[in-house]
């Protein structure tokens, strides 16, 4: 079970973020906003992002979801 989309807090910024689903790799109420994402894709990778943090639109706020 996915679990119900709830507003997380960003685990970089701590900006809340767009109704996520709870990721399995992340701590209970954190997901990760649309801008944190966008930089540590460029400085990781986005096998980084999508192994530590999930995918984009259902783990990861994408632009435009607030």
């Amino acid at each position: 079970m996915l679990g119900k989309p709830r507003s997380k807090l960003c685990a970089c910024c701590g900006a809340r973020t767009a109704p996520l689903v709870q990721f399995h790799n992340q701590d209970t109420g954190y997901g990760l906003c649309s801008s944190c994402a966008d930089w540590i894709e460029a400085r990781e990778g986005a096998e980084y992002v999508a192994a530590t943090y999930g995918q984009r639109g259902v783990h990861i706020e994408t632009k435009g979801d607030k």
